[in-house]
């Protein structure tokens, strides 16, 4: 069943697939963070070791006194083998033919030891906070000779910032205002008007902030259920004539249950011709899914499907059943936050045939159907300018 809202209108109406549909709205709207790696490799111990300071420990072969053994007494061999332990050339007095072959203590001379602690400091990586460009830990891996690739390593403070900022950001929920819970319309205060209709399945109610037209609405197990404030009027004037529409919000909602149908976004109807339209920002239960004619774009709202769906011999705000099509432009990803250029989709609407006549409303409109939830505005505007 559709939703018909203020003065003479019948409140429901059937989808394309005999399912009660109501004057549904929906829609809405998300950021994303890489990290890149960290910690630069240290290679610098393992190619330090090429310091074979033995090599030049060979002076053993040089001490061929022989007899004498002065050579071992000596062990000179050792002590330019200093990379290792100190003296290990050899035993004392071992003699002079085999000083040589002592004096290779020079092999234990792992000089790398000295040099490589390169690796160490080499965690600038560490310091890459995210980002696919935070990879400068790699560029710190040849650090190990010198010992500062690490600090070269720090490319990943300029990596990404960690993700998106949360475009919808805390705000204090509104207090106060006048509740209603069953069928009814009126002022809103501040030049808004309310609706609130049910087709008396389940249970559900609104509560006007009257600060803007902030609203917060439940419902419960409900049949078909839509609450929406926004601008009325008196059916004379084309949108282009009454001026440029917008509209900001921002809500959250909890308890949604999962099926069902539901939309959250502006709403309205016009006549000469007789249309009822939609721009879901995001929707509870199942997206909506009607012909579609047409994808715009807008910057900083999103991407829309523009659809279209006829509702034969339906009520409406004529006071009889007519036959009618609605226009649906249905944001792509859902947003709980932002701003709605809503002249700016009924112009794309026109560019693709779909004329609006004088309008009879522009509401922000939540609905459920066969569903249950709570939703709260802690901002909501409808203007005309």
């Amino acid at each position: 069943m559709l939703i018909i809202m203020t003065s003479v209108r019948c409140r429901s109406r059937r989808s394309p697939g005999g399912a009660i549909v109501g004057c549904l709205a929906a829609a809405l709207f998300a950021g994303c963070a890489s990290s890149g790696p960290g910690g630069g490799t240290s290679t610098g111990g393992s190619t330090g070791g090429s310091e074979t300071g033995g090599v030049t420990g060979s002076g053993g072969v040089t001490e061929s006194g022989g007899s004498a053994g002065s050579g071992g007494v000596k062990g000179s061999g050792g002590l330019v083998g200093s990379g290792g332990a100190p003296g290990s050339g050899g035993s004392p007095g071992t003699g002079g033919s085999s000083g040589g072959a002592t004096g290779t203590g020079g092999a234990a001379g792992a000089g790398g030891a000295h040099t490589g602690t390169g690796g160490t400091p080499g965690t600038g990586g560490a310091t890459s906070t995210g980002g696919v460009t935070g990879t400068g830990g790699f560029a710190g891996a040849g650090g190990g000779h010198t010992g500062t690739g690490g600090a070269a390593g720090t490319g990943g403070a300029s990596g990404g910032a960690g993700g998106a900022a949360n475009p919808c950001p805390t705000a204090t929920p509104l207090t106060g205002g006048k509740q209603y819970c069953s069928t009814s319309d009126g002022s809103a205060g501040g030049g808004y008007t309310y609706d609130l209709w049910s087709d008396g399945q389940g249970s559900g109610c609104m509560t006007v902030y009257g600060v803007g037209a902030a609203f917060k609405a439940n419902w419960t197990n409900v049949g078909d259920w839509i609450a929406r404030v926004g601008l009325a009027f008196d059916k004379t004037k084309t949108y282009s004539q009454i001026g440029t529409f917008s509209s900001d919000f921002a809500y959250t909602t909890t308890g949604v249950t999962t099926g069902g149908f539901g939309n959250i976004g502006i709403y309205g109807w016009s006549v000469n011709p007789l249309h009822e339209y939609y721009i879901a920002e995001n929707w509870l239960g199942k997206k909506p899914n009607f012909t579609k004619v047409g994808t715009f774009t807008i910057d900083g709202e999103g991407t829309y499907d523009v659809m279209t769906n006829t509702q034969t011999d339906q009520p409406n705000i004529t006071g009889t059943n007519a036959t009618f099509v609605q226009y649906w432009s249905v944001n792509q990803t859902p947003r709980t936050c932002g701003h709605i250029s809503i002249s700016k989709h009924f112009a794309e609407w026109a560019s693709l045939g779909l004329q609006l006549g004088d309008l009879e409303e522009t509401r922000f409109l939540v609905e459920g159907q066969n569903n249950s939830g709570t939703v709260d505005f802690t901002t909501l505007t409808v203007v005309a300018k």
